[in-house]
């Protein structure tokens, strides 16, 4: 049927070229993370409400007259009694996976996504992405309190500060960039509409270094001379990956064009004409091309298998010389 949606898309054979010279970056997502056990925008919002309602600063009335507000104004909200009643909110406890981070599914995702990759960016707050896990477990003490990943494995160097997103890190192996911070530093992660426009402001290559806005001239190189691997998005990120697409510059690929980056996204088989409407639009808008799965026999857990698929076929290399010095060359142009 030319109407099917497969269980496991075909890897593009620019993925995989792109792969070999090591110019993939993975783009995670907060659909990762919602696998691997993380809350949603929603519920982390909700969460963060719910604990001045324990504290008895808000109350359940006052939760359900905002219970249809957008996850950010929410939070806002969360921000605002925090200010105000001098109630710190706990994001790492509210944002600690299922089971910690020796969750399953987590482990599994995450280690997939390794092989994709030697540097990762993402939209995520969470600890994740900040340490490299093994194959086999470690054995955990089920006393112990885990709010950040045990010391399994080998940590990755940690960027959550706009003042560090340069391209010379992002050629650094075993590099995290958290494009709204992380929870190492809950006071620098963006949350909020006022957060959003502050990081995503205007002036990407200003002449003043005072004034330039990293985190867009950092996206530019991003999208200018790397592959991109969108993991983790679905509808419900779309705003957010406008703000990220969009600002960035250099990304429209038009009709006749290859596209340079990739996404991984969802359907059920019904929503064959939803999927095929977004292709245009990611396509034709974003430079994206869209890689869709199908969720009729695991729903989300299909991107696990998807995944291991894609990190057999597209496994990560390491930059070549040649690749580093046009990068630079483009750059200082």
């Amino acid at each position: 049927m030319t109407d099917e949606i497969p269980f496991i898309p075909p890897v593009p054979p620019g993925l995989i070229e792109a792969a070999k010279r090591g110019i993939v970056i993975p783009f995670i997502g907060a659909g990762a993370s919602r696998l691997a056990g993380c809350p949603g925008w929603g519920e982390l919002a909700d969460s963060a409400l719910r604990s001045f309602v324990d504290h008895g600063k808000f109350s359940y009335g006052q939760l359900d007259q905002i219970r249809h507000l957008n996850p950010r104004v929410k939070l806002s909200i969360a921000l605002g009694l925090q200010a105000e009643h001098g109630l710190p909110i706990d994001f790492a406890k509210l944002l600690r996976p299922t089971g910690g981070y020796d969750n399953e599914h987590g482990r599994q995702i995450y280690r997939s996504i390794a092989k994709l990759g030697k540097s990762f960016v993402t939209t995520n707050y969470d600890s994740w992405l900040d340490t490299e896990f093994p194959i086999s477990k470690p054995v955990v003490n089920v006393a112990e309190k885990q709010e950040t990943p045990r010391d399994s494995g080998s940590g990755r160097v940690v960027y959550d500060d706009a003042e560090h997103f340069t391209p010379s890190n992002l050629n650094q192996p075993r590099s995290v960039f958290h494009l709204h911070g992380s929870l190492r530093n809950s006071n620098g992660m963006v949350l909020t509409t006022k957060d959003y426009v502050a990081r995503y402001a205007a002036d990407r290559n200003s002449s003043d270094p005072q004034k330039e806005n990293r985190t867009l001239t950092f996206l530019e190189h991003l999208f200018g001379q790397k592959t991109v691997l969108f993991i983790g998005y679905a509808l419900e990120d779309l705003e957010i990956l406008e703000y990220v697409v969009q600002k960035a510059g250099r990304v429209h690929s038009g009709e006749n064009t290859e596209a340079r980056h990739f996404m991984l996204q969802g359907f059920y088989l019904h929503e064959y004409e939803l999927m095929r409407s977004l292709k245009n639009y990611y396509r034709n808008q974003c430079g994206i091309q869209l890689l869709p799965f199908r969720r009729d026999q695991k729903d989300w857990l299909q991107l696990l298998d998807v995944l291991e698929k894609f990190a057999e076929a597209a496994p990560a290399s390491e930059p070549i010389r040649l690749q580093e010095l046009m990068e630079m060359e483009a750059f200082l142009d």
